[in-house]
Protein backbone atom coordinates (compact mmCIF):
# COMPACT_ATOMS: atom_id res chain seq x y z
CA UNK A 1 0.00 0.00 0.00
CA UNK A 2 2.99 2.29 0.67
CA UNK A 3 4.68 1.75 -2.56
CA UNK A 4 0.95 1.99 -4.59
CA UNK A 5 0.70 5.83 -2.90
CA UNK A 6 4.10 7.14 -2.78
CA UNK A 7 6.45 6.74 -5.95
CA UNK A 8 10.18 6.08 -5.97
CA UNK A 9 10.52 9.68 -7.63
CA UNK A 10 8.81 11.52 -4.60
CA UNK A 11 11.08 10.01 -1.98
CA UNK A 12 13.84 10.60 -4.15
CA UNK A 13 13.26 14.16 -5.29
CA UNK A 14 12.99 14.40 -0.95
CA UNK A 15 16.38 13.12 -0.77
CA UNK A 16 17.62 15.90 -2.49
CA UNK A 17 16.32 18.64 -0.59
CA UNK A 18 17.54 17.10 2.72
CA UNK A 19 20.81 17.23 1.05
CA UNK A 20 20.58 21.17 0.91
CA UNK A 21 18.85 21.33 3.91
CA UNK A 22 21.30 18.85 6.11
CA UNK A 23 24.84 19.61 5.26
CA UNK A 24 26.86 16.90 5.57
CA UNK A 25 29.20 18.32 8.99
CA UNK A 26 30.00 16.98 11.82
CA UNK A 27 26.39 18.49 13.60
CA UNK A 28 24.37 17.29 10.43
CA UNK A 29 26.54 13.91 10.94
CA UNK A 30 25.53 13.10 14.45
CA UNK A 31 21.52 13.79 13.76
CA UNK A 32 21.79 11.43 10.71
CA UNK A 33 23.53 8.59 13.10
CA UNK A 34 20.69 9.19 15.90
CA UNK A 35 18.14 8.62 12.89
CA UNK A 36 19.62 5.55 11.87
CA UNK A 37 20.00 3.99 15.09
CA UNK A 38 16.34 4.84 15.68
CA UNK A 39 15.52 3.25 12.01
CA UNK A 40 17.67 -0.49 12.29
CA UNK A 41 16.39 -0.51 15.70
CA UNK A 42 12.84 -0.75 14.12
CA UNK A 43 11.57 2.27 16.07
CA UNK A 44 9.86 3.27 13.21
CA UNK A 45 5.88 1.99 13.43
CA UNK A 46 2.59 2.65 12.23
CA UNK A 47 3.39 4.00 9.11
CA UNK A 48 0.51 5.62 7.44
CA UNK A 49 0.38 7.01 3.88
CA UNK A 50 -2.22 10.05 3.61
CA UNK A 51 -1.20 11.14 -0.08
CA UNK A 52 0.82 10.84 -2.70
CA UNK A 53 3.67 13.39 -0.77
CA UNK A 54 2.90 13.29 2.78
CA UNK A 55 2.72 10.22 5.52
CA UNK A 56 2.67 9.88 9.52
CA UNK A 57 4.15 7.56 10.99
CA UNK A 58 5.30 6.76 14.99
CA UNK A 59 8.78 6.76 16.36
CA UNK A 60 9.70 4.99 19.62
CA UNK A 61 12.89 6.80 21.25
CA UNK A 62 12.60 7.99 24.79
CA UNK A 63 9.18 8.55 24.49
CA UNK A 64 6.55 7.54 21.69
CA UNK A 65 6.49 11.34 18.86
CA UNK A 66 4.27 11.10 16.47
CA UNK A 67 5.88 11.98 12.94
CA UNK A 68 4.17 13.70 9.50
CA UNK A 69 6.65 13.96 7.09
CA UNK A 70 5.77 16.06 4.11
CA UNK A 71 7.71 14.77 1.30
CA UNK A 72 7.33 17.90 -1.57
CA UNK A 73 8.63 19.80 0.99
CA UNK A 74 10.66 18.22 3.34
CA UNK A 75 11.31 21.33 5.96
CA UNK A 76 7.54 21.16 6.26
CA UNK A 77 7.30 17.99 7.97
CA UNK A 78 6.88 17.76 11.78
CA UNK A 79 7.33 15.82 14.87
CA UNK A 80 5.38 16.22 18.08
CA UNK A 81 9.04 16.75 19.73
CA UNK A 82 10.61 19.90 20.64
CA UNK A 83 13.69 19.65 18.56
CA UNK A 84 13.92 22.28 15.64
CA UNK A 85 13.14 20.38 12.02
CA UNK A 86 13.76 18.26 10.54
CA UNK A 87 15.00 16.27 14.02
CA UNK A 88 15.82 12.75 13.96
CA UNK A 89 12.55 11.31 14.19
CA UNK A 90 11.85 13.35 10.65
CA UNK A 91 14.81 11.43 9.52
CA UNK A 92 14.74 8.17 10.76
CA UNK A 93 10.79 8.13 8.89
CA UNK A 94 12.02 9.30 5.93
CA UNK A 95 14.76 6.59 5.96
CA UNK A 96 12.70 4.04 6.72
CA UNK A 97 10.68 4.97 3.13
CA UNK A 98 14.03 5.30 1.29
CA UNK A 99 14.48 1.72 2.24
CA UNK A 100 11.13 0.48 0.49
CA UNK A 101 13.17 1.77 -2.82
CA UNK A 102 16.33 1.76 -2.56
CA UNK A 103 19.64 0.62 -0.58
CA UNK A 104 20.28 3.13 2.77
CA UNK A 105 23.85 3.51 2.11
CA UNK A 106 22.99 4.58 -1.64
CA UNK A 107 21.46 7.79 -0.13
CA UNK A 108 24.44 8.00 2.81
CA UNK A 109 26.89 7.71 0.64
CA UNK A 110 25.46 10.49 -1.69
CA UNK A 111 24.64 12.65 1.34
CA UNK A 112 28.10 12.93 2.53
CA UNK A 113 29.70 13.39 -0.97
CA UNK A 114 26.99 16.66 -2.03
CA UNK A 115 28.76 19.56 -0.58
CA UNK A 116 32.36 17.72 -1.97
CA UNK A 117 30.58 18.46 -5.38
CA UNK A 118 29.71 22.21 -5.16
CA UNK A 119 31.92 24.37 -6.52
CA UNK A 120 35.02 25.37 -4.52
CA UNK A 121 34.61 28.96 -4.39
CA UNK A 122 30.86 27.86 -3.36
CA UNK A 123 31.50 26.18 -0.53
CA UNK A 124 35.28 25.44 0.45
CA UNK A 125 35.91 29.64 1.15
CA UNK A 126 38.74 29.31 4.33
CA UNK A 127 40.14 32.73 5.42
CA UNK A 128 43.64 32.87 5.76
CA UNK A 129 45.06 33.75 9.04
CA UNK A 130 46.24 36.87 7.51
CA UNK A 131 42.93 38.00 6.40
CA UNK A 132 41.00 37.31 9.75
CA UNK A 133 39.64 40.44 9.37
CA UNK A 134 35.76 41.58 10.56
CA UNK A 135 35.58 42.74 6.56
CA UNK A 136 36.39 39.50 5.29
CA UNK A 137 33.98 37.86 7.56
CA UNK A 138 31.02 40.14 6.35
CA UNK A 139 31.65 39.83 2.75
CA UNK A 140 32.30 36.21 2.95
CA UNK A 141 28.65 36.34 4.75
CA UNK A 142 27.04 38.74 2.21
CA UNK A 143 28.37 36.52 -1.40
CA UNK A 144 27.11 32.87 0.49
CA UNK A 145 23.86 34.58 0.88
CA UNK A 146 23.89 35.58 -2.19
CA UNK A 147 25.16 31.93 -3.60
CA UNK A 148 22.33 30.29 -1.87
CA UNK A 149 19.52 32.73 -2.97
CA UNK A 150 20.83 31.52 -6.43
CA UNK A 151 20.82 27.94 -5.87
CA UNK A 152 17.56 28.41 -3.78
CA UNK A 153 14.05 27.68 -5.53
CA UNK A 154 11.66 30.99 -4.83
CA UNK A 155 9.60 28.43 -2.67
CA UNK A 156 12.41 26.87 -0.80
CA UNK A 157 13.57 30.15 0.18
CA UNK A 158 11.74 30.06 3.93
CA UNK A 159 13.54 30.43 7.46
CA UNK A 160 14.24 26.34 7.46
CA UNK A 161 15.91 26.17 4.74
CA UNK A 162 18.05 29.49 5.56
CA UNK A 163 18.83 27.94 8.63
CA UNK A 164 20.11 24.27 7.80
CA UNK A 165 21.49 26.07 4.74
CA UNK A 166 23.06 28.71 4.78
CA UNK A 167 23.92 29.63 8.57
CA UNK A 168 25.13 26.04 8.95
CA UNK A 169 27.40 26.47 6.04
CA UNK A 170 28.89 29.84 7.54
CA UNK A 171 29.14 28.72 10.99
CA UNK A 172 31.61 25.87 10.33
CA UNK A 173 34.41 28.43 8.50
CA UNK A 174 34.79 29.73 12.09
CA UNK A 175 38.46 30.22 13.12
CA UNK A 176 39.91 27.95 15.76
CA UNK A 177 41.05 30.12 17.92
CA UNK A 178 39.08 29.93 20.75
CA UNK A 179 38.49 33.93 21.49
CA UNK A 180 38.36 34.65 17.82
CA UNK A 181 36.17 31.25 17.45
CA UNK A 182 32.91 33.19 19.60
CA UNK A 183 33.22 37.06 18.11
CA UNK A 184 33.05 34.79 14.69
CA UNK A 185 29.55 33.03 15.97
CA UNK A 186 28.46 35.80 17.38
CA UNK A 187 29.15 38.11 13.49
CA UNK A 188 27.73 34.74 11.96
CA UNK A 189 24.46 34.61 13.90
CA UNK A 190 24.15 38.39 12.88
CA UNK A 191 24.54 37.61 9.50
CA UNK A 192 21.68 35.20 9.61
CA UNK A 193 19.50 37.65 11.57
CA UNK A 194 20.31 40.16 8.86
CA UNK A 195 19.19 37.73 6.25
CA UNK A 196 16.25 36.74 7.60
CA UNK A 197 15.15 40.37 7.45
CA UNK A 198 15.97 40.03 3.74
CA UNK A 199 14.01 37.13 3.24
CA UNK A 200 10.68 39.55 5.12
CA UNK A 201 11.45 42.33 2.21
CA UNK A 202 11.54 40.03 -0.56
CA UNK A 203 8.46 38.76 0.49
CA UNK A 204 9.46 34.82 1.16
CA UNK A 205 8.38 34.82 4.70
CA UNK A 206 5.21 36.77 6.12
CA UNK A 207 5.81 38.93 9.14
CA UNK A 208 2.36 38.01 11.01
CA UNK A 209 1.90 34.91 9.20
CA UNK A 210 5.66 32.65 9.67
CA UNK A 211 5.99 34.84 13.21
CA UNK A 212 5.52 31.34 14.77
CA UNK A 213 7.73 29.45 12.44
CA UNK A 214 10.64 32.22 12.80
CA UNK A 215 10.70 32.72 16.40
CA UNK A 216 12.25 29.13 17.45
CA UNK A 217 15.13 30.18 14.86
CA UNK A 218 15.60 33.64 16.42
CA UNK A 219 15.42 32.28 20.08
CA UNK A 220 18.27 30.01 18.63
CA UNK A 221 20.61 32.81 17.04
CA UNK A 222 20.02 34.59 20.58
CA UNK A 223 21.02 32.08 22.39
CA UNK A 224 24.41 31.66 20.20
CA UNK A 225 25.27 35.30 20.68
CA UNK A 226 24.24 34.87 24.26
CA UNK A 227 26.67 31.78 24.93
CA UNK A 228 29.52 33.41 22.81
CA UNK A 229 29.86 36.71 24.98
CA UNK A 230 29.68 34.75 27.94
CA UNK A 231 32.81 32.72 27.05
CA UNK A 232 34.17 35.94 26.13
CA UNK A 233 34.10 37.84 29.24
CA UNK A 234 35.19 34.75 31.47
CA UNK A 235 38.51 35.78 30.74
CA UNK A 236 40.08 38.79 29.84
CA UNK A 237 39.65 39.73 26.46
CA UNK A 238 42.39 39.75 24.31
CA UNK A 239 43.56 42.84 22.71
CA UNK A 240 44.27 41.37 19.28
CA UNK A 241 40.18 41.08 19.43
CA UNK A 242 40.41 44.82 19.52
CA UNK A 243 40.21 45.41 15.23
CA UNK A 244 37.28 43.05 15.25
CA UNK A 245 35.07 45.34 18.39
CA UNK A 246 36.14 48.30 17.61
CA UNK A 247 34.16 47.83 13.83
CA UNK A 248 31.26 45.85 15.75
CA UNK A 249 29.32 48.92 16.35
CA UNK A 250 28.41 49.47 12.85
CA UNK A 251 27.01 45.83 12.38
CA UNK A 252 24.84 45.73 15.67
CA UNK A 253 23.78 49.48 14.49
CA UNK A 254 21.95 47.75 11.70
CA UNK A 255 19.51 46.06 14.62
CA UNK A 256 17.62 49.09 14.99
CA UNK A 257 16.83 49.77 11.49
CA UNK A 258 15.56 46.49 10.94
CA UNK A 259 11.40 46.38 10.66
CA UNK A 260 10.21 42.90 11.51
CA UNK A 261 8.16 41.70 14.00
CA UNK A 262 11.30 40.54 16.95
CA UNK A 263 11.41 44.47 18.05
CA UNK A 264 12.50 43.06 21.37
CA UNK A 265 14.98 40.52 20.40
CA UNK A 266 16.72 43.17 18.39
CA UNK A 267 17.00 45.52 20.85
CA UNK A 268 17.64 43.11 23.59
CA UNK A 269 20.90 42.01 21.95
CA UNK A 270 22.02 45.66 20.64
CA UNK A 271 22.00 46.40 24.38
CA UNK A 272 23.82 43.06 25.67
CA UNK A 273 26.52 43.65 23.21
CA UNK A 274 27.29 47.21 24.33
CA UNK A 275 26.99 46.65 27.53
CA UNK A 276 29.15 43.00 27.75
CA UNK A 277 31.74 44.03 25.10
CA UNK A 278 31.93 47.05 23.61
CA UNK A 279 31.47 49.71 26.92
CA UNK A 280 34.34 51.61 26.56
CA UNK A 281 34.21 55.42 27.09
CA UNK A 282 35.71 56.36 24.13
CA UNK A 283 33.57 53.80 21.75
CA UNK A 284 30.10 54.90 23.46
CA UNK A 285 30.70 58.38 22.62
CA UNK A 286 31.52 58.02 19.15
CA UNK A 287 28.14 56.00 18.59
CA UNK A 288 26.43 57.97 20.47
CA UNK A 289 27.74 61.14 17.98
CA UNK A 290 26.34 59.07 15.19
CA UNK A 291 23.48 58.32 16.28
CA UNK A 292 21.97 61.69 17.70
CA UNK A 293 23.30 63.06 13.86
CA UNK A 294 20.93 60.18 12.80
CA UNK A 295 17.11 61.32 11.69
CA UNK A 296 15.32 60.11 15.45
CA UNK A 297 13.03 56.81 15.50
CA UNK A 298 11.57 55.01 18.37
CA UNK A 299 15.06 52.33 17.98
CA UNK A 300 17.30 55.21 17.37
CA UNK A 301 16.15 56.87 20.70
CA UNK A 302 16.35 53.98 22.45
CA UNK A 303 20.19 53.17 21.36
CA UNK A 304 20.74 56.63 22.56
CA UNK A 305 19.57 55.78 25.83
CA UNK A 306 21.49 52.74 26.33
CA UNK A 307 24.38 54.41 25.92
CA UNK A 308 23.97 57.28 27.96
CA UNK A 309 23.04 54.78 30.50
CA UNK A 310 26.47 52.88 30.10
CA UNK A 311 28.01 56.57 30.24
CA UNK A 312 26.11 56.73 33.58
CA UNK A 313 24.38 60.23 32.59
CA UNK A 314 21.39 59.07 34.07
CA UNK A 315 19.82 62.29 34.45
CA UNK A 316 19.59 63.27 31.19
CA UNK A 317 17.33 60.06 30.33
CA UNK A 318 15.05 60.57 33.41
CA UNK A 319 14.43 63.81 32.77
CA UNK A 320 12.44 62.61 29.21
CA UNK A 321 10.76 59.51 31.02
CA UNK A 322 7.37 61.08 30.71
CA UNK A 323 7.99 61.16 26.61
CA UNK A 324 9.13 57.83 27.34
CA UNK A 325 6.44 55.23 24.88
CA UNK A 326 4.69 53.01 27.53
CA UNK A 327 6.40 49.56 25.10
CA UNK A 328 9.66 50.95 26.74
CA UNK A 329 8.93 49.42 30.08
CA UNK A 330 10.63 45.61 29.29
CA UNK A 331 13.48 47.41 27.63
CA UNK A 332 14.30 49.06 30.71
CA UNK A 333 14.64 45.77 32.54
CA UNK A 334 18.40 45.10 31.00
CA UNK A 335 19.30 48.55 33.15
CA UNK A 336 17.51 48.14 36.20
CA UNK A 337 19.23 44.35 36.72
CA UNK A 338 22.84 45.73 35.57
CA UNK A 339 22.49 48.38 38.46
CA UNK A 340 21.13 45.34 40.99
CA UNK A 341 23.95 43.16 40.01
CA UNK A 342 26.63 45.84 41.28
CA UNK A 343 24.65 46.40 43.75
CA UNK A 344 24.19 50.36 43.24
CA UNK A 345 21.54 51.03 45.65
CA UNK A 346 21.85 54.76 45.33
CA UNK A 347 21.88 54.61 41.72
CA UNK A 348 18.64 52.60 41.32
CA UNK A 349 16.72 54.62 43.50
CA UNK A 350 16.41 57.23 41.56
CA UNK A 351 15.57 54.81 39.08
CA UNK A 352 12.80 53.24 40.71
CA UNK A 353 11.67 56.74 41.92
CA UNK A 354 11.01 57.82 38.41
CA UNK A 355 9.54 54.32 36.58
CA UNK A 356 6.38 54.75 38.54
CA UNK A 357 4.45 56.92 35.73
CA UNK A 358 5.94 54.47 32.92
CA UNK A 359 4.91 51.39 34.76
CA UNK A 360 1.30 52.88 35.06
CA UNK A 361 0.72 54.17 31.20
CA UNK A 362 2.45 50.17 30.63
CA UNK A 363 -0.56 48.67 32.97
CA UNK A 364 -3.74 51.10 30.44
CA UNK A 365 -1.70 49.36 26.97
CA UNK A 366 -4.67 47.67 25.21
CA UNK A 367 -2.96 44.25 25.49
CA UNK A 368 -3.88 40.49 26.57
CA UNK A 369 -3.84 40.39 30.44
CA UNK A 370 -1.43 37.71 30.44
CA UNK A 371 0.95 39.83 28.64
CA UNK A 372 0.99 42.96 30.64
CA UNK A 373 1.02 40.38 33.88
CA UNK A 374 4.11 38.43 32.30
CA UNK A 375 6.27 42.20 32.24
CA UNK A 376 5.12 43.31 35.47
CA UNK A 377 5.51 40.09 37.28
CA UNK A 378 9.20 40.10 35.89
CA UNK A 379 9.41 44.25 37.04
CA UNK A 380 8.16 43.37 40.69
CA UNK A 381 11.06 40.58 40.85
CA UNK A 382 13.99 43.23 40.27
CA UNK A 383 11.66 45.57 42.63
CA UNK A 384 11.71 42.57 45.47
CA UNK A 385 14.98 42.95 45.83
CA UNK A 386 15.71 46.54 45.57
CA UNK A 387 13.22 47.02 48.77
CA UNK A 388 14.22 44.06 50.74
CA UNK A 389 18.18 44.98 50.26
CA UNK A 390 17.43 48.74 51.20
CA UNK A 391 14.16 48.03 53.75
CA UNK A 392 12.43 50.23 51.01
CA UNK A 393 8.72 48.24 51.80
CA UNK A 394 6.52 51.58 50.86
CA UNK A 395 8.36 51.59 47.41
CA UNK A 396 7.11 47.97 46.58
CA UNK A 397 4.00 48.47 47.91
CA UNK A 398 3.18 51.91 45.84
CA UNK A 399 3.98 49.86 42.53
CA UNK A 400 2.11 47.17 44.08
CA UNK A 401 -1.22 49.61 44.26
CA UNK A 402 -0.51 51.23 41.33
CA UNK A 403 -0.56 48.55 39.02
CA UNK A 404 -3.46 46.52 40.13
CA UNK A 405 -5.00 44.25 39.27
CA UNK A 406 -1.89 42.50 37.30
CA UNK A 407 0.31 42.94 40.39
CA UNK A 408 -2.85 41.02 42.57
CA UNK A 409 -0.20 38.21 43.31
CA UNK A 410 2.92 40.15 44.85
CA UNK A 411 0.35 42.41 46.53
CA UNK A 412 -1.38 39.66 48.02
CA UNK A 413 1.73 37.97 49.18
CA UNK A 414 3.35 40.96 50.70
CA UNK A 415 0.64 41.77 52.71
CA UNK A 416 -0.34 38.56 54.11
CA UNK A 417 3.06 38.38 55.08
CA UNK A 418 3.39 41.67 57.20
CA UNK A 419 0.16 40.28 58.61
CA UNK A 420 -2.21 43.10 57.50
CA UNK A 421 -5.12 40.70 57.06
CA UNK A 422 -7.34 43.39 56.87
CA UNK A 423 -6.24 44.81 53.76
CA UNK A 424 -4.99 41.07 52.47
CA UNK A 425 -9.21 40.60 53.14
CA UNK A 426 -9.98 43.46 51.33
CA UNK A 427 -7.84 43.39 48.14
CA UNK A 428 -9.19 39.69 47.81
CA UNK A 429 -12.65 41.15 47.35
CA UNK A 430 -11.75 44.07 45.37
CA UNK A 431 -10.40 41.82 42.94
CA UNK A 432 -13.70 39.37 43.37
CA UNK A 433 -13.07 36.45 45.52
CA UNK A 434 -15.00 35.08 47.54
CA UNK A 435 -14.76 33.16 51.10
CA UNK A 436 -14.78 30.24 48.85
CA UNK A 437 -12.28 30.71 46.34
CA UNK A 438 -9.63 31.49 49.50
CA UNK A 439 -7.25 28.42 51.02
CA UNK A 440 -8.82 27.06 54.44
CA UNK A 441 -5.36 27.57 55.46
CA UNK A 442 -5.16 31.08 54.96
CA UNK A 443 -9.17 31.29 56.55
CA UNK A 444 -7.37 29.39 59.84
CA UNK A 445 -4.41 31.59 60.02
CA UNK A 446 -6.40 34.77 59.84
CA UNK A 447 -9.08 33.67 62.09
CA UNK A 448 -6.48 33.15 64.71
CA UNK A 449 -4.26 35.64 64.42
CA UNK A 450 -6.82 38.52 63.11
CA UNK A 451 -10.54 37.30 63.44
CA UNK A 452 -11.92 41.13 62.59
CA UNK A 453 -10.32 40.83 59.15
CA UNK A 454 -12.59 38.22 58.14
CA UNK A 455 -16.01 39.80 59.39
CA UNK A 456 -16.61 42.18 56.43
CA UNK A 457 -16.18 39.19 53.66
CA UNK A 458 -18.60 36.86 55.61
CA UNK A 459 -21.16 40.05 55.89
CA UNK A 460 -20.74 40.18 52.16
CA UNK A 461 -20.74 36.47 51.13
CA UNK A 462 -24.08 36.06 53.25
CA UNK A 463 -25.92 38.91 52.00
CA UNK A 464 -24.99 37.22 48.13
CA UNK A 465 -26.20 33.86 48.91
CA UNK A 466 -29.45 35.30 50.23
CA UNK A 467 -30.09 37.41 47.36
CA UNK A 468 -29.95 34.07 45.21
CA UNK A 469 -33.17 32.83 46.77
CA UNK A 470 -32.84 29.42 46.69
CA UNK A 471 -32.19 26.23 49.31
CA UNK A 472 -28.92 25.50 48.17
CA UNK A 473 -27.86 28.76 48.35
CA UNK A 474 -29.95 29.36 52.48
CA UNK A 475 -28.08 26.36 53.57
CA UNK A 476 -24.61 27.75 52.49
CA UNK A 477 -25.43 30.98 54.04
CA UNK A 478 -26.63 29.26 57.06
CA UNK A 479 -22.93 27.54 56.81
CA UNK A 480 -21.57 30.75 57.11
CA UNK A 481 -23.40 32.51 59.22
CA UNK A 482 -22.18 30.20 62.44
CA UNK A 483 -18.69 31.08 61.17
CA UNK A 484 -19.57 34.51 61.53
CA UNK A 485 -20.66 33.58 64.95
CA UNK A 486 -17.55 32.24 66.41
CA UNK A 487 -15.74 35.29 64.80
CA UNK A 488 -17.57 37.76 66.82
CA UNK A 489 -17.65 35.77 70.15
CA UNK A 490 -13.54 35.59 69.52
CA UNK A 491 -13.31 39.51 69.08
CA UNK A 492 -15.93 39.51 72.31
CA UNK A 493 -18.75 41.61 70.28
CA UNK A 494 -21.66 39.28 70.86
CA UNK A 495 -23.96 42.65 71.27
CA UNK A 496 -23.23 43.04 67.57
CA UNK A 497 -23.52 39.71 66.41
CA UNK A 498 -26.87 39.41 68.28
CA UNK A 499 -28.15 42.89 66.83
CA UNK A 500 -27.37 41.55 63.59
CA UNK A 501 -29.30 38.21 64.02
CA UNK A 502 -32.39 40.56 64.45
CA UNK A 503 -32.02 43.00 61.49
CA UNK A 504 -31.36 39.75 59.50
CA UNK A 505 -34.36 37.84 60.40
CA UNK A 506 -36.66 40.93 60.49
CA UNK A 507 -35.25 41.61 56.91
CA UNK A 508 -36.15 38.81 55.42
CA UNK A 509 -39.20 36.98 57.70
CA UNK A 510 -40.85 36.36 54.23
CA UNK A 511 -38.23 34.30 53.37
CA UNK A 512 -39.91 30.86 54.88
CA UNK A 513 -37.27 28.64 53.47
CA UNK A 514 -34.40 30.85 54.81
CA UNK A 515 -35.85 31.02 58.28
CA UNK A 516 -36.23 27.26 58.46
CA UNK A 517 -32.66 26.76 57.24
CA UNK A 518 -31.80 29.26 60.07
CA UNK A 519 -34.30 27.05 62.88
CA UNK A 520 -32.27 23.77 61.39
CA UNK A 521 -29.17 25.20 62.57
CA UNK A 522 -30.16 26.68 65.29
CA UNK A 523 -29.69 30.17 64.73
CA UNK A 524 -33.13 30.95 65.54
CA UNK A 525 -35.52 29.45 67.96
CA UNK A 526 -38.82 27.81 66.95
CA UNK A 527 -41.08 30.79 68.06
Amino acid sequence: MLQEMISKTVVMEAGEQLKNVLPSNEENIQLMKKALILYRQDCVYRVKPLTNYSTTAYVQDVVPVKVHINLSDVIKSDCSCPAIQPCRHVLAVYLYLYAQYDRLGTFTENWKKHNQHLPLNQLQFKVNDESETLENWIRFFETEFERWEERTPEKQQNIQYLYFGYYTSIKKRSPSEPQLNKIYQIHAALATWFSIDQLFKNGRIHPEQDFLGVNPYIEQLMDTIHSSIDQLITYALSFSLDPFLEKTPAVIRKLLFINDPFHYERLKIFQIMWSALLARPKWLKKELEILTEMEPSPTIQFGRYHLEFLLKNDDDILEKMDDFSPTMLPHTFQWLDMMTMKKDWKRLKKWYDSLQSLTTRFCKLNRPYQDIREVLSEFLLMLGDYSRQTKDDPLYEKYCQCCLPYTFTEYSGFLYGKNRFVEWMELHSLIGFSIAEIGQKALKDIAVSAPEALIPSYHREISALIEQRNRTAYKQAVKYLKKLRTLYKKVKKQHIWKQYMKQLTTRHKRLRAFQEELRKGKLIDES
